[in-house]
């Protein structure tokens, strides 16, 4: 697990698959076609909580990049609630 600590407030996302056997998540920003590919958690609760949640649920993030190239992510928290009528 990562140690990294977010400045983002956390986006509203889409959860595009399912959390695999390596951790890994896509999940993509709600409206908008940007995916983020989570392959990291802050620690185990995040992970637990976001691997509990279904294919298309949204979910509030908060993501801080695993790689200087922005391609991969690690999601640092999950925050409280989503707005309402969001989804895939």
């Amino acid at each position: 697990m990562s140690t990294v600590k977010s400045g983002d407030s956390g986006k509203t996302f889409v959860i595009e698959s399912a959390v695999g056997d390596d951790g890994s998540v896509t999940v993509r920003e709600t409206g908008t076609t940007t995916t983020h590919h989570v392959v990291d958690y802050a620690d185990a609760l995040v992970r637990e909580k976001l691997a509990a949640r279904p294919v298309g649920t949204t979910v509030r993030l908060a993501l801080a990049p695993a790689d200087s190239a922005g391609e991969e992510w690690i999601a640092t928290r999950i925050k409280p609630g989503a707005p309402l009528g969001l989804g895939p």
